[in-house]
């Protein structure tokens, strides 16, 4: 013990102390294969120009990630033997759905509200950090890079094998655009993953247009303007991390539900207009109180999570207060976003927006450690992400009432396509 605070002092005594948010993070990560072709030399520290607390370093650049680097190897010895990202604490029912096809005689009277697995060709996500799959095969130091796993996200990943939406379409269509393997963090999407690492709702817009502009000059899409697509919509959690962090607490337009809710409404508005042929899952919030709890009792996320070392998530790592008034934030999020999907100015007959409620039950805090990110503690890991592939998937064949049932992990069945639920909803 005495070893490791001499390490911490020497380190903290020559680096600043760098304000970043969620986003921006640095995550660990291994993976073989593309940890052979990463090679790290030894950290030497240059001289630097006079800095202050709130100094902010550029993420990403060269020398955030050496001195992101010494900061991994004055811990790299902790508890890192005992703590593998590929241990998930529950081992998930394997995806057995068989084929299923479901003639209702509707084939050139499709709509929105009769959409069948079969009848999708593309998926679509738009979102932040998570639905990029920022961090997600992280571990602890010191086996560090930075990536966006975006072919195993929950949401549109196309890595074989893996648990996400595209994997499970895959017994009744082929669908396009889902991304394959990796990018590097803050990029502006792949394929037709257009999340981006950092992104508020007020980001969306961009994302859109992002997907609009793929849409009608990328020869490789064109096509699916015409084919019934399935779009993910997952993001908030950024402008939640931010309601307690000065100046943003003077700036409530940032993080109010009402701006949330007229800001989600003007993009979902503009997929029904230039994106038709759509269904779109709006995706709820869970609440980020249940990630202080996971990580209580752990030396090394309580370490990191402390306001003096990074600032990963404001009103979480404040006062009993302030993360009661994040939750009831997310709530409030949560019921707009149920209440757009439930506004008949949004559906059409070839466009469909449901709300998807799943993930506000996630069990963060009841296995700790498990479902979180090695470093920082706070994104989804790969485990989590096969999780929420589940339940989203299982959501999407449920009626509205079934959708909001808590699930145990240890008893999660998948609900599979049949006479009984053939179509989206």
């Amino acid at each position: 013990m005495m070893l490791l605070l001499l390490c911490l002092t020497l380190v903290f005594s020559i680096i600043p102390i760098y304000h970043v948010t969620a986003d921006q993070i640095p995550i660990m990560i291994h993976h073989d294969t593309i940890s052979s072709t990463i090679t790290t030399t030894p950290w030497k520290p240059k001289p630097a120009s006079p800095t202050t607390e709130t100094s902010l370093l550029h993420p990403f650049t060269a020398q955030w990630i050496q001195l992101m680097e010494q900061f991994y190897n004055a811990l790299g010895g902790h508890d890192h033997a005992t703590y593998k990202q590929d241990q998930c604490p529950i081992q998930l029912p394997e995806f057995k759905c068989e084929t299923f096809y479901w003639d209702d005689g509707r084939h050139e009277s499709r709509d929105a509200q009769h959409l069948r697995p079969h009848d999708i060709k593309s998926v679509i996500a738009l979102g932040d950090s998570i639905s990029a799959g920022f961090g997600m095969l992280s571990e602890r130091p010191p086996f560090a890079a930075v990536w966006e796993y975006r072919g195993k996200a929950f949401s549109s990943g196309m890595d074989l094998e893996e648990y996400t939406i595209p994997n499970f379409l895959r017994p009744y269509t082929i669908s396009e655009g889902g991304p394959e393997g990796v990018t590097f963090p803050m990029s502006r999407g792949k394929d037709l993953n257009n999340a981006v690492s950092g992104a508020k709702f007020q980001d969306l817009d961009s994302e859109v247009s992002r997907l609009i502009h793929l849409l009608n000059s990328n020869y490789h899409y064109r096509h699916i303007k015409d084919d019934w697509k399935l779009i993910t919509l997952f993001i908030g959690a950024n402008n939640i991390c931010v309601l307690c962090h000065p100046p943003f607490t003077g700036l409530p337009l940032l993080t109010h539900a009402d701006t949330f809710e007229e800001n989600m409404r003007q993009v979902l508005t503009r997929l029904k207009h230039e994106v038709p042929k759509s269904f779109v899952n709006v995706v709820g919030l869970f609440n980020v109180s249940s990630v202080y709890d996971a990580i209580q009792g752990d030396s090394y996320c309580e370490f990191i999570w402390g306001t003096a070392h990074m600032s990963i998530c404001s009103c979480v790592q404040g006062d009993d207060a302030q993360r009661q008034a994040a939750d009831e934030l997310v709530v409030e999020y949560n019921a707009r976003l149920k209440k757009l999907a439930n506004d008949p100015s949004l559906s059409s007959h070839d466009f469909q927006v449901a709300y998807q409620p799943g993930f506000r039950h996630f069990p963060f805090s009841k296995y700790q450690r498990g479902y979180l990110s090695g470093f920082d503690c706070f994104h989804p890991n790969k485990c989590a992400h096969e999780v929420m592939s589940l339940v989203l998937w299982n959501n999407m064949f449920s009626s509205e009432e079934e959708k909001d049932i808590p699930y145990d992990l240890k008893a999660l069945e998948i609900k599979c396509p049949g006479p009984d639920r053939p179509y989206l909803q």
